[in-house]
């Protein structure tokens, strides 16, 4: 992620953001809420569902993270799940290197792709902040992104096909048959359109604080910007439950210095 939700974690890149400092905002925040339903993709795919993770470097406490499908909204006639990542350092690691990350995805609910994203990225001496639609019907994507020195700049693209964010492709996993020893791809853009390979590993039974589960190991094979892995050459693991839920339990990172590990420790349905 993070899958930055999966769960979202392993360092990225920010300054941390004086109390109402300007950022930007996307769009989409301003739909309402939908009054249709959206269909179920899985079990777990249901609005109100928090992910609750704590994380850690090493056997160090250092921050706590969440996943949630915040809310449904009308894209293009269409309901469309709006799913918001944010990770924060705990008082320890505050001390010294400061992380306050959001991230949000608005995900068509049937069809599993990614109408846009919003990335907000404060850790340590390190800050952006972006936003991006994908536009498929006009074949383009767009947005502004705001630098360290809060300088803002548009930018677009191409696009000829729907695309996947790096938090949406969390939940596009969650919703895809996993079979051990397998790979799939992912069309995704990161303000560049790549594919995504995902290689299933073996079944594992992971421990947390939500209990002991069977799990399916999932490696995204990001090899540039991720949720969780910033840099090119960095792995990321992810453990999904064996179940209809499919709930990333554990996300492991490699970070400069070592790795850090998200451990699920709840979920709940509002």
């Amino acid at each position: 992620m993070v899958f930055n939700s999966l769960l979202i974690l392993a360092l990225t890149a920010s300054l941390p953001a004086s109390a109402g400092e300007p950022l930007l905002e996307h769009p989409y925040r301003a739909l309402p809420q939908s009054t249709s339903s959206a269909p179920a993709a899985m079990a777990g795919m249901v609005n109100g569902e928090t992910l609750d993770y704590d994380i850690y470097w090493g056997a160090i406490y250092v921050g706590r993270s969440y996943l949630k499908i915040e809310s449904t909204v009308d894209i293009s006639s269409r309901p469309a799940w709006h799913i918001v990542s944010e990770t924060k350092s705990g008082s320890f690691l505050a001390n010294f290197y400061k992380v306050d990350d959001r991230n949000e995805s608005w995900m068509d609910a049937a069809g599993l792709h990614s109408y846009g994203y919003y990335k907000k990225i404060s850790e340590g001496g390190h800050f952006f902040n972006e936003w991006v639609i994908f536009d498929s019907a006009a074949g383009k994507f767009y947005g502004m992104k705001m630098n360290r020195k809060r300088q803002i700049s548009s930018f677009e693209g191409p696009l000829d096909r729907t695309v996947n964010d790096m938090l949406s492709a969390v939940y596009r996993v969650r919703a895809m048959q996993a079979t051990p020893d397998s790979k799939i791809e992912m069309d995704v853009n990161t303000k560049r359109n790549w594919k995504l390979q995902i290689r299933y590993g073996k079944r594992e039974k992971i421990s947390t604080g939500y209990g002991k589960k069977k799990c399916i190991m999932v490696e995204p094979m990001a090899g540039e910007e991720g949720l969780f892995v910033a840099k090119a050459g960095r792995r990321m693991f992810v453990w999904i439950t064996d179940d209809e839920l499919k709930v990333p339990m554990m996300l492991k990172a490699e970070i400069s210095i070592g790795s850090v590990t998200a451990k699920l420790v709840r979920r709940t349905v509002q």
